[in-house]
């Protein structure tokens, strides 16, 4: 039976013999948890733990209340019940624990100590949880999830230890970060064989530093079909880079992970409805949403414009208008399709 009331344990302070330091660790039990002494499960660990589920402790003094979604979809069976460890962040010392490389934030160089926030992690924390709670163990039992240099530090970790994690949870990743870009960042790991499922996502109200490129986009698409990766990408339309945007949007790599996604309910195009002759390209953004609410841009499909003398369509959306006028495109996608009006003016 389900209880009402959400179960979360505090440890205020967890030290690490790695870091030098000590944090709190927030770990929210499910609702069977008290009540089936034998029963174990899966454990999804999250950074910036004060974000996680009160806002009280939360840089912006919001939280993604990931408590209160993953509560809701257990009792509305849409995903099975699981553990989640929220790991506090130490401040000023976060940028620099979730870094695997060195960069500078606001003119003064960071000095990366993610390979020892990654032994902090798996060395120290893992086994704790392991020993003090019901946890079902293997990478296809463990996730990570983090936004922003918490999605970076999710990437980076998660692809570098396969072994433990299988689920990645990787929100506004801070791409931009160290000397390489998004695009080196990607192909700086090996995806043929792996066994993962990577959910990523962006906003598109949050800045040119965090949109993804075509390139981008387009690598994406050839991970997801020519190395069949495991992968669901969302742009997700007007969303800023926040707690409140991430806890919008945080059902869906739980239902990915943990539950059913459903059937397809409908197909959108999202974009511009007018665009200027010579002005900066556009891009269509195919946006599918499922009846169990879960949302992702297909990455799968085929563009189509109908006007092709008008205004051509690329394979990854973006629009090159040829003359001034309307035109139509068309985006096909497993037996769904969507079309889209655009109006081409001189400025």
């Amino acid at each position: 039976m389900l209880k009402e009331k959400i179960d979360i344990k505090i440890i205020e302070d967890f030290y690490s013999e790695v870091l030098a330091n000590e944090r709190k660790i927030r770990i929210y039990l499910p609702p069977s948890y008290s009540t089936q002494k034998n029963k174990d499960y899966p454990v999804l660990y999250v950074h910036d733990g004060q974000n996680v589920f009160h806002g009280k402790e939360s840089f912006s003094g919001d939280s993604w209340l990931l408590h209160q979604t993953a509560e809701k979809l257990i009792k509305e069976n849409l995903i099975e019940e699981i553990i989640i460890v929220a790991v506090d962040n130490m401040g000023e010392e976060r940028l620099s624990e979730y870094a695997h490389q060195d960069g500078f934030y606001q003119g003064k160089k960071v000095k990366a100590h993610g390979f020892d926030y990654e032994k902090f992690l798996v060395r120290e924390l893992m086994p704790f949880i392991a020993e003090h709670y019901r946890i079902k163990e293997g990478p296809e039992n463990t996730a990570l999830m983090g936004s922003s240099m918490g999605g970076l530090v999710t990437f980076n970790i998660g692809l570098r230890r396969t072994d433990l994690f299988s689920k990645l949870a990787v929100m506004s990743p801070s791409f931009w970060w160290g000397k390489t870009s998004p695009i080196e960042k990607i192909n700086s790991y090996k995806y043929q064989n792996l066994n993962s499922k990577i959910w990523l996502d962006t906003g598109e109200a949050e800045g040119r530093f965090m949109s993804f490129t075509e390139k981008v986009i387009s690598e994406l698409k050839h991970l997801k079909t020519d190395l069949n990766l495991d992968l669901i990408y969302y742009q997700v339309p007007g969303a800023k880079h926040s707690e409140k945007a991430w806890a919008a949007r945080v059902h869906c790599p739980l239902l990915y992970f943990y539950g059913d996604i459903g059937e397809i309910k409908k197909i959108e195009l999202i974009g511009s409805k007018k665009i200027t002759l010579k002005g900066a390209k556009k891009r269509i953004n195919p946006i599918v949403t499922f009846d169990s609410s879960f949302k992702m841009t297909a990455l799968e499909g085929e563009f189509k414009s109908l006007k092709p003398e008008v205004l051509k369509i690329n394979g990854n959306g973006v629009l090159t208008p040829r003359k001034t006028g309307r035109a139509e495109v068309e985006f096909k996608f497993f037996g769904y399709r969507a079309r889209k009006k655009i109006k081409i003016v001189k400025k």
